[in-house]
């Protein structure tokens, strides 16, 4: 079981005083599913627990990852958030992450179980919403793209020919597994663009967390990367990530949140030096 050791956002009252206003900590918000939720378990090492150590006695990190939901069943919770971060009352807000799609692309049957056009319009509604906040105003933002899924290799080990192994990983193509892999690319890639286009706000960035978990396998496993058979991916001829890396090929461990740990922090003191520790 995981352990849920992360900061809640109290109850204020109505008659706080002024004087403790201005000395709450300012906040970061950590939004998303179980990915983000789970991030603060010891065991694992999450980006969640890593940014509370980082910025301790200087930042509130607050945790808004709901394990299973998507970014549909998460705009009520948004709606929240975002009310909750701008009550005059209210601790300003730093910076806020929006990590999803690990659910939204998973194939449920012929299609996503939330469809690219969906997914694409909710992101840009929380950025929106975000952007046009007066009381966020200062907030930054960073896109965190879903990460591969690990699927495994099944494999007798009995030699084939390069025709045998087309028709079986042909096959292996149509099945949900490849198909949710593959697809949490396509939305990786689709958060990105998001990201490009609001470049010029200033506030927002991608961290392409899907490209980083790959190279990071490679280069420490010193393999030679072909994308028509990615780690992960499931296909004859394809590597798996090796024990350390994800707890069940879908939730991350040590390894996998330890390069968005590194990554993240990396590119928002580089963007925004402001916000490194040792500046606030």
């Amino acid at each position: 079981m995981f352990k849920k050791a992360f900061w809640k956002r109290k109850e204020r009252p109505i008659t706080a005083s002024l004087s403790s206003v201005a000395n709450e900590m300012p906040e970061f918000v950590l939004f998303g599913d179980s990915l983000t939720e789970w991030s603060f378990d010891e065991e694992t090492q999450g980006f969640g627990l890593f940014l509370r150590q980082q910025y301790q006695h200087k930042v509130r990190i607050i945790n808004e990852g709901k394990a299973g939901y998507t970014s549909t069943r998460l705009k009520d919770d948004f709606a929240r958030i975002i009310s909750e971060a701008t009550a005059p009352e209210a601790a300003p807000t730093l910076l806020f992450t929006i990590f999803l799609g690990a659910n939204d692309a998973c194939f449920i049957g012929e299609k996503e179980y939330v469809p690219w056009p969906t997914f694409s319009a909710n992101i840009r509604e929380f950025l929106d919403t975000i952007l046009t906040e007066q009381a966020m105003e200062n907030t930054k933002i960073v896109l965190i793209t879903p990460p591969p899924i690990n699927g495994s290799v099944v494999d007798t080990g009995e030699s084939r020919s390069a025709r045998e192994i087309q028709v079986i990983n042909e096959s292996r193509k149509e099945g949900p597994r490849y198909k949710t892999y593959m697809s949490k690319k396509r939305y990786a890639d689709g958060l990105m663009q998001i990201a490009n286009e609001y470049e010029e706000t200033g506030r927002v960035v991608g961290l392409n967390y899907w490209q980083h978990m790959v190279d990071a396998v490679v280069a420490e496993e010193g393999w030679e990367y072909d994308a028509d058979v990615p780690p992960g991916c499931g296909l004859l001829g394809a590597k798996s990530f090796p024990a350390g890396w994800f707890t069940d090929g879908l939730h991350l461990n040590v390894k996998g949140y330890g390069v968005l740990n590194k990554e993240l922090y990396k590119l928002v003191t580089a963007k925004w030096p402001e916000l490194a520790a040792e500046k606030l």
